[in-house]
C-alpha cells in the first residue's frame, strides 16, 4: 500500500510541447522584470536627489540652543531656507527675538506655508516688535488694536508670538484701562487747556503791541498836525471876529 501511495503522489511529467509553451509564456514576464534594471540608474539618481534636497539644510542647527551666534542662525521654514528673502537687519532683529525666547519662533508654522508668506510675517513681526518698543502713552489705541490683530493671525499660522501679544495686552491695559492712565489723560487735558489759554494770551499780547504801535504812529501824526491845526483855527477865528 505504501509503494502504491508513493506512486500516486509522484507528479506526472508534462509533455515536451506543454513545457515549451509554458516557457514561451513565461518569457515576456522575465523580460518585464528585467526592464526596471535598465532604469534603476535613473531611479537611484532621483532618490539621491530627493535625499540631498531633504538634507541640504542639515548643516543648520535644529535646536536654537545649538546656535552660537548670528552667523549660525538660519531661518528654515518647512525645509526651505528663506534667509535670502529677508534683509540682514530684519534677520538680526528676528535673531534677537529668538534669543529672547531661546527658540526658533517659526518652529511650528503650518506645513506647506508659502516661503514668501513666511518671510512676510517675519518682517511684519519684527516691525511690530519695534513699534511696541517705541510706543508711548500717547500712542493711539487703534495702533495697539491693529498690532494685536496682526499678531493673532500670525499665531494662527504657527508663529510663536504669544509673548508679544502678552506684552501688547499689558501695555494696552496700562495705557488705557488703569487708574493711572485716567489721571495721566486728565493731566494732558488740563495741560492742553492751559496751552490754549497761553496761546490766546500771546495773541492778545501781540495785538496789544500792534495797537500800541498804531497809537504811537497817531501820536507822531498829531504832533505834526497840531501846529497847523491851531494856526488854522486862529485864522478861522479871526475871520469870525472880523468887523462887518
Amino acid at each position: 500500500m505504501d509503494a502504491q501511495s508513493k506512486k500516486k503522489r509522484r507528479p506526472k511529467s508534462l509533455p515536451l510541447m506543454v513545457v515549451e509553451k509554458k516557457k514561451h509564456k513565461e518569457g515576456p514576464s522575465e523580460l518585464q522584470l528585467g526592464q526596471p534594471e535598465e532604469h534603476s540608474g535613473n531611479d537611484s539618481d532621483e532618490v539621491a536627489s530627493e535625499v540631498l534636497e531633504g538634507t541640504k539644510f542639515s548643516g543648520s542647527s535644529s535646536h536654537f540652543k545649538d546656535v552660537k551666534n548670528f552667523e549660525e542662525f538660519h531661518i528654515v521654514v518647512n525645509g526651505v531656507c528663506i534667509d535670502s528673502e529677508l534683509p540682514e537687519h530684519i534677520r538680526r532683529k528676528y535673531y534677537d527675538l529668538c534669543c529672547g525666547k531661546n527658540a526658533f519662533l517659526h518652529d511650528r508654522v503650518l506645513p506647506g506655508l508659502y516661503s514668501k508668506l513666511a518671510a512676510g510675517i517675519i518682517v511684519e513681526t519684527v516691525n511690530i516688535a519695534d513699534a511696541i518698543r517705541g510706543c508711548k502713552l500717547t500712542t493711539p489705541r487703534k495702533d495697539f488694536e491693529v498690532w494685536e490683530k496682526s499678531l493673532r493671525s500670525f499665531e494662527l499660522l504657527g508663529l510663536n508670538v504669544g509673548f508679544l501679544r502678552s506684552r501688547l495686552r499689558q501695555l494696552l491695559s496700562l495705557a488705557f484701562e488703569s487708574e493711572g492712565a485716567l489721571e495721566v489723560r486728565t493731566y494732558w487735558e488740563a495741560q492742553k487747556e492751559q496751552n490754549c489759554i497761553e496761546e490766546e494770551i500771546q495773541k492778545l499780547e501781540a495785538k496789544l503791541v500792534e495797537l500800541k504801535e498804531l497809537s504811537a504812529k497817531y501820536d507822531n501824526d498829531i504832533k505834526n498836525l497840531k501846529t497847523k491845526a491851531e494856526s488854522y483855527e486862529l485864522k478861522f477865528q479871526e475871520e469870525v471876529n472880523a468887523p462887518w
